[in-house]
């Protein structure tokens, strides 16, 4: 019969955490025998740093507006206008596309006009159906 044998092995976090304990129950013990100015210069080391740790209050770089929500120089430029204006940017991107391709259609009749005008043959040609046929068969050979 075979016997099999588990090790498991601690996770990385529980051995922080033991860790973390050890050292927390040795510096308890080791602060109650500490003189009484040792104490007091800790403890006013320790004031500065979480003084030092807090935020600071920044000025704002806009005004704030009545009815307008929140800081108007945070949250609500970047998550309110940003997307509206790359929303206008697209449609004036497609409007100047459209506005591209309907002067392109214009200047391309304009070429068909002006080569009717300047040409020999009178418009009723064009308009005969055989005369497309015509100009068919005299492309082909």
């Amino acid at each position: 019969m075979k016997s099999t044998v588990r090790t498991t092995f601690p996770s990385a976090a529980t051995d922080e955490a033991a860790i973390g304990q050890r050292a927390h129950a040795a510096l308890e013990a080791s602060c109650t025998e500490l003189p009484t100015d040792i104490v007091f210069r800790l403890r006013q080391a320790r004031e500065r740093a979480l003084a030092a740790a807090t935020p600071r209050r920044r000025l704002a770089w806009l005004p704030r507006l009545a009815g307008l929500p929140g800081n108007l120089g945070g949250g609500w430029l970047r998550d309110g206008l940003a997307p509206t204006v790359g929303i206008l940017m697209l449609a004036l991107i497609a409007a100047l596309a459209s506005q591209q391709s309907q002067d392109e259609r214009f200047n391309e009749s304009l070429d068909i006009d002006s080569a009717l005008l300047t040409d020999d043959l009178p418009i009723d040609a064009y308009l005969d159906r055989g005369f497309g046929a015509w100009l068919d068969s005299q492309g082909r050979s």
